[in-house]
């Protein structure tokens, strides 16, 4: 039996990698003079996922330029709802199917990001999945960001849910490490991921929502 089912935020819920990093890439060039490009990336994957505390923290011991967390925040959060918005992003047809089956299961879900609360909700609102999750944890509720498994076990214990019967759905290296890393039956989704390479140590990957089903997820908690 499925105790939890847990979705990544950006590139699982909503095609967002492309925004984000858009929105970033122009934020550190426009106000800081930073190519993003120059920034090493300690998860590999160019800066498209991880948390902007892990972002900026990688930008200071490149460059030495020390930016605030909440004022780079803020600019992004803004900035990224309207990139969304004037792309008319919306929630994947087939991934409402499994959301409303889960629900009519009465299958726990939530969400862990390592976006904010703020940039979190916008996404929820603009997807329409605002009354979806029991719970949704983000980058203000934890200390310790993917790969850290922090945000993933709070969603565990805040649904009081066993991580060997629970589901995470990630689309990036460092999350499918912090989901591994609770304890937690990882599936790789590549939708909304070009380099597919970084998806492994998964329990399974898929291509697409289409390829998801509750028994296929059963199965893996059996």
């Amino acid at each position: 039996m499925i105790e939890a089912v847990i979705f990544d935020m950006d590139g699982v819920l909503i095609d967002s990698i492309a925004s984000v990093y858009r929105v970033k890439s122009k934020i550190l060039k426009d106000d800081y003079d930073i190519d993003i490009v120059s920034v090493p990336d300690p998860h590999n994957e160019a800066h498209k996922g991880g948390s902007i505390t892990t972002l900026l923290t990688a930008v200071q011991e490149s460059t030495g330029v020390h930016i605030d967390e909440s004022e780079f925040t803020d600019k992004i959060v803004t900035s990224v709802y309207n990139d969304l918005k004037e792309n008319h992003v919306s929630a994947d047809p087939d991934l409402l199917d499994l959301l409303n089956d889960l629900k009519s299961r009465n299958i726990p879900m939530a969400v862990a990001t390592s976006a904010s609360r703020q940039s979190t909700n916008n996404k929820l609102r603009i997807l329409g999945l605002d009354d979806f999750f029991d719970e949704v944890i983000t980058t203000d509720d934890i200390k310790e960001h993917k790969p850290h498994p922090e945000s993933y076990l709070a969603a565990l214990q805040r649904l009081g849910a066993s991580p060997a019967k629970s589901i995470v759905f990630e689309d990036s290296a460092a999350g499918i490490q912090a989901g591994n890393a609770a304890g937690a039956k990882v599936i790789g989704i590549t939708k909304y991921n070009s380099d597919k390479s970084t998806l492994v140590n998964t329990a399974l990957t898929v291509n697409d929502w289409n390829d998801v089903s509750y028994d296929k997820l059963e199965s893996l908690v059996v």
